[in-house]
């Protein structure tokens, strides 16, 4: 199994939700609001970060 580094699915992830966080917020409030979703997008990173390192914590046990 190809096991993938935890900054590189924390990465991914994190700009997917920046992705859909802006174009939902665009097409449903014709409003751009870049500082909230860059904001939550580092959380996002962060959150998945540190479950990824959980579950590899625990899976290796």
């Amino acid at each position: 199994m190809d096991k993938k580094s935890p900054y590189f699915t924390a990465s991914a992830a994190s700009i997917v939700y920046f992705i859909i966080y802006f174009m939902l917020k665009y097409l449903l409030q014709k409003v751009v609001d870049f500082e909230g979703a860059l904001i939550g997008s580092i959380g996002f990173w962060i959150v998945i970060f540190i479950v990824h390192q959980l579950l590899e914590r625990r899976h290796s046990d």
